[in-house]
């Protein structure tokens, strides 16, 4: 009996979305809006109703991919790219554009807006929709500004932050207080980049366990800076220098410096969808320590090099990041190769596997044979349960991974925002 009860729930679900996509309207366009970070939908569903936005990308006529870099005055280049699907299949389009470092969201969400619409006219039009739109071109005003050049550009395409903050937290037994801050100063143009930042980061907590109130405490200071030269549409190279000073990794002050190169298999300009990047850089760095090391040091000089590679894809199917790091001491080769390398592997994913259903996560791992900077001290109890100095180990890692299934209705274009958001729902494990 229950077997045929769930037979006919399946039969009854199956029915329902097969007329619901029978039953669409002919007078519109179904679009798959895909965007997984920092888009304001809902407001894009209220907004845009000359379209039914789908829940599932198969049965739409338009799916829209959304990618975006971030820029170097602080805003974002977005990439918006139209691939037609069923009668469609053949219009397929690309837009990009910017917005500023200072826009507030609304600004950020209508920009959004205004090129998806521009974008989804094409199909518009081929729906024979024609009278549904109204295009307009925005007159010049007389105290517009040209558009500027570098030339023009009193900063010289130089962009400053300043930033600081902290946070005070506490109870009865315990308490934390954190002062963070930084600065940076960068200049990118199409043939070099320059980069510059500054961070301090100071932490203390206080615990009070009843017999003793037990301290921990977090220091650390940075300065960094890059050069980076393109060369061709795939070469580029660089220059990177760093100042350190890190409580919990027992440096006093480091300070290093190196060349690099790089290779992207693909063009720069693809790379809000697809790149494929070799890096390969040498670096030597002079170090202090704050404790005698495990190797009976307080100073020495230390000449690496490194290979990465990574690639990430942002497509139909879900976006992948995957990248590994390999680095190696080319100095004190008598504490054997087996204590003078670092391999990481790194991967993040939202695929969807089949209607309806996305798998995501991200995983990351380490193999540590490079712990040169250990104190020679064993660290104590409070310090190892605290964490508030770096332990021996020979690797780490970390792992995460979700899923989520949507079912049900396939059409998202209804909103109401009566007593926090809108229509629509899903079952995450």
């Amino acid at each position: 009996m229950k077997s045929v009860a769930l037979l006919f729930t399946v039969m009854l679900v199956a029915s329902n979305v097969y007329a619901q996509e029978e039953s669409l309207p002919a007078q519109s366009i179904r679009v798959f809006f895909d965007c997984r970070f920092s888009c304001d939908t809902q407001f894009i569903r209220d907004e845009l109703h000359i379209v039914d936005f789908l829940n599932e990308r198969t049965q739409a006529d338009v799916h829209v991919l959304h990618a975006s870099q971030r820029t170097a005055a602080g805003g974002a280049l977005v990439t918006l790219t139209f691939m037609g699907q069923r009668d469609y299949a053949a219009l397929t389009d690309t837009l990009t554009y910017s917005t500023l470092g200072d826009a507030t969201r609304d600004e950020g969400r209508n920009a959004l807006l205004h090129h998806l619409t521009l974008g989804l006219s094409r199909y518009l039009l081929k729906a024979g929709l024609s009278d549904k739109l109204v295009i307009r071109a925005v007159e010049k005003r007389a105290d517009e500004p040209e558009a500027s050049s570098i030339e023009a550009d009193p900063w010289n395409y130089w962009v400053f932050s300043l930033g600081g903050g902290g946070f005070l937290n506490g109870q009865a037994t315990t308490n934390t207080s954190t002062k963070r801050a930084n600065i940076s100063a960068n200049r990118t143009t199409e043939d070099l980049k320059i980069r510059l930042s500054g961070n301090l980061s100071d932490s203390q907590s206080d615990f009070d366990t009843g017999d003793e109130i037990i301290h921990s405490f977090r220091k650390s200071e940075s300065l960094s800076g890059q050069v980076v030269k393109s060369i061709g549409k795939q070469w580029s190279a660089g220059v990177f220098g760093s100042l350190l000073t890190n409580s919990y990794r027992n440096l006093k002050l480091e300070a290093g410096i190196g060349p690099a190169i790089e290779y992207n298999f693909f063009p720069y300009t693809e790379s809000t969808r697809k790149f494929l990047t070799v890096q390969y850089n040498i670096r030597i760095s002079k170090r202090n320590y704050n404790q005698l090391t495990i190797y009976a040091l307080t100073e020495e000089t230390i000449l690496r090099h490194s290979l990465g590679i990574r690639l990430q894809l942002t497509q139909k199917w879900g976006s992948v990041t995957l990248s590994t790091t390999g680095n190696q001491m080319l100095t004190n080769f008598q504490r054997s190769l087996t204590d003078s390398y670092n391999v990481s592997v790194f991967s993040s994913f939202s695929v969807r596997l089949f209607r309806g259903f996305s798998f995501n996560g991200f995983v990351s791992y380490s193999r540590i044979r490079d712990q040169i900077d250990l104190p020679s001290d064993e660290a104590t109890k409070d310090e190892i349960l605290l964490q508030s100095v770096q332990l021996p180990t020979g690797y780490t890692y970390f792992i995460n991974f979700g899923f989520s299934y949507r079912f049900g209705s396939i059409f998202n274009n209804v909103v109401n925002p009566r007593m926090g958001g809108g229509g629509g729902s899903q079952i995450f494990f």
